[in-house]
């Protein structure tokens, strides 16, 4: 059983660079400011307070994400009452030297993550925190590869977050941030009702607004996107086609084979044989455009 916390936790980094400290505060809980070397992402499990990063409050409550860049003076405070839970991950300056600007673009306070990110943030932390309790053969190598792998999320989050408007607004203003990241997610396996309820609104409401802001459907939109990233593949790899559907996100080789002739005309392997098959951009996002039917493009 846990005790619970009258003093922030002491850290000691691994070799590698990467630990998870949990902590559960007492109703006692004091902790003066603190200044690291190194980053801090928060997870709150429950309770609510407040994180101080610089003098700036950010207010956090139970499934709360919450980033503190290293260097920044920083203090946490419970709200009376209701004291804290929290687990949090380590970060030396080391592991990401490879993308300097990687921690920049993740800012400090309480992170704006829909709730697939912050099921992310959930699992990896359970896989790190595996890991580092079993210290096995190659753990350290597996919690920084995990690690860096949520960093990179969490950032990516940050960078596609839209400020917060009216309260009408906000089905609008999830969905254009899912559109915006469709890009960078077309090939996981999802479901329109996975998206709708991940999302937090009906599939009605979902498919008219995604229409309303892409001009098309959702399921127009994803083939579009899987077609065009195999197009790519098609010009400039030497994959397999069986390979080249996977990586574009196709459970199966006939749906792959039957989207990709809708789209573009002629079967993949048709494709690959031109002699100029030039692969073109990602489409745009028009946002808040009138629905209409969208042209099948040619890749």
């Amino acid at each position: 059983m846990t005790v619970p916390r009258q003093h922030p936790v002491e850290v000691s980094l691994p070799g590698y660079g990467v630990f998870v400290l949990e902590s559960q505060h007492a109703p006692q809980f004091h902790m003066p400011a603190e200044q690291h070397s190194f980053l801090e992402v928060f997870l709150v499990i429950r309770g609510s307070g407040v994180f101080d990063l610089g003098g700036v409050e950010h207010p956090c409550a139970d499934g709360d994400v919450v980033a503190v860049p290293p260097g920044t003076p920083h203090r946490i405070a419970d709200r009376p009452g209701d004291p804290l839970g929290l687990y949090g991950v380590c970060v030396a300056p080391d592991a990401w030297r490879h993308d300097p600007d990687l921690v920049g673009r993740l800012p400090g306070g309480r992170l704006s993550v829909r709730p697939a990110v912050a099921d992310r943030v959930r699992t990896d932390l359970r896989r790190v925190l595996f890991e580092q309790t079993r210290a096995g053969r190659a753990s350290g190598t597996l919690i920084l590869g995990v690690t860096l792998q949520l960093l990179a999320v969490l950032a990516r989050s940050a960078e596609l977050a839209l400020p917060a408007g009216p309260a009408g607004r906000d089905h609008r203003q999830a969905v254009a941030r899912y559109l915006a990241e469709l890009p960078d997610r077309f090939f996981e396996p999802t479901s329109l009702d996975q998206v709708a309820g991940e999302l937090g609104m009906s599939r009605r409401r979902f498919t008219e607004l995604f229409r309303e802001l892409a001009g098309e459907s959702w399921a127009d939109r994803l083939a579009r996107l899987r077609v065009r990233h195999a197009c790519r593949l098609l010009a400039d790899t030497p994959r397999s086609i069986a390979a080249i559907a996977f990586e574009a996100g196709y459970e199966d080789l006939s749906g792959f084979y039957r989207a990709f002739k809708r789209l573009v005309g002629v079967p993949p392997d048709a494709y690959r044989k031109r002699s100029d098959p030039v692969p073109l951009p990602d489409p745009p996002i028009p946002i808040a455009r009138p629905a209409k039917t969208a042209a099948r493009p040619n890749c």
